[in-house]
């Protein structure tokens, strides 16, 4: 009896890991990725009054918009800070529980930006959480990626340049 019950729950295991239930659902949601995109070019912009309408209150620390696009004004224009196109690729969804997608996603991005304090850029490898906002995918959190292998991890196919000594 055991043995019959851990084989439905290794059979159970492997299909959520194959993505066979609720495949419909979750695959081919662009709505995360769209997020990163629409924030980042409002960001690259300067449109910071725009780009706050894609984040969560936890990415603003709780700020009014006028507050907080003030402060990104402030920094960006400070800093001189010129940034690409954003390079958004697939999300990857989480599963809730064995039923149901979770409305959230990982979207990786690979920045490329420069300031005055970086004349010669950089690219940065991130991660955005997404969620689903009262309907609305909105970034939750970003992280930047250091170690290679957590790069290669999500950037296979990437290639990581080596930062030049600055002069």
């Amino acid at each position: 009896m055991q043995k019959n019950m851990l084989i439905v729950v290794v059979v159970i295991v492997i299909a959520l890991g194959a993505g066979i239930f609720n495949r419909e659902t979750c695959s081919g949601d662009q709505g995360p990725r769209r997020a990163v995109e629409m924030y980042l070019s409002s960001m690259k912009d300067y449109r910071f009054e725009d780009a706050y309408d894609h984040i969560t209150a936890k990415m603003t620390d709780s700020a009014s918009a006028e507050d907080w696009a003030g402060t990104q004004r402030r920094v960006f224009e400070y800093g001189e800070v010129e940034m690409s196109d954003p390079d958004a690729r697939e999300p990857h969804r989480g599963i809730k529980n064995v039923f149901f997608c979770e409305d959230s996603a990982v979207v990786p991005n690979v920045l490329k930006a420069k300031d005055k304090f970086n004349n010669q850029g950089s690219t940065e490898f991130e991660l955005y959480t997404v969620i689903k906002e009262a309907g609305a995918w909105k970034l939750d959190s970003q992280e930047l990626l250091y170690e290679e292998a957590d790069i290669r991890k999500w950037f296979p196919n990437d290639e990581i340049p080596e930062f030049q000594e600055q002069m």
